[in-house]
């Protein structure tokens, strides 16, 4: 989990470095380099949160149960729970914006996380985890 420090910043201190933050991510997106620009900022911790967060976010737009989304995301029910309370209210609402476009590629990746570790679906295999 990440660390934030116990010193705190003055709240028109953050909200600067915020703005210029934010202000960074439109620079690299204009230019297409925010792959790179995310790359070099976040950890390793910080990208798989991210990502997991991005991933329950849109899959509480396609209506799936939050106990599905915690057993196959790996994440604790009570993150699930407060993250749908937040969609509830619309708090998610500018980042499904951006993603209701084309969210085809996005749905591809879920299916194939949401897929791993259980049988297949048909074909040879498809029981072999019982005599296991």
């Amino acid at each position: 989990m990440p660390h934030v420090s116990s010193k705190k910043l003055k709240k028109e201190h953050l909200q600067k470095l915020y703005n210029e933050l934010g202000t960074a991510l439109e620079k690299s997106a204009r230019k297409s380099w925010t792959k790179l620009f995310l790359n070099d900022f976040l950890t390793y911790t910080e990208k798989i949160m991210l990502a997991k967060r991005f991933a329950v976010i849109y899959l509480l737009s396609k209506d799936v149960p939050t106990s599905y989304i915690s057993e196959s995301l790996c994440m604790s029910p009570t993150t699930i729970f407060r993250m749908s309370a937040k969609y509830d209210i619309g708090r998610y609402s500018s980042l499904l914006k951006a993603i209701k476009k084309d969210d085809t590629e996005i749905w591809k990746i879920l299916e194939k996380i949401l897929r791993a570790g259980l049988p297949p679906i048909a074909g040879r295999g498809k029981w072999k985890f019982l005599y296991k």
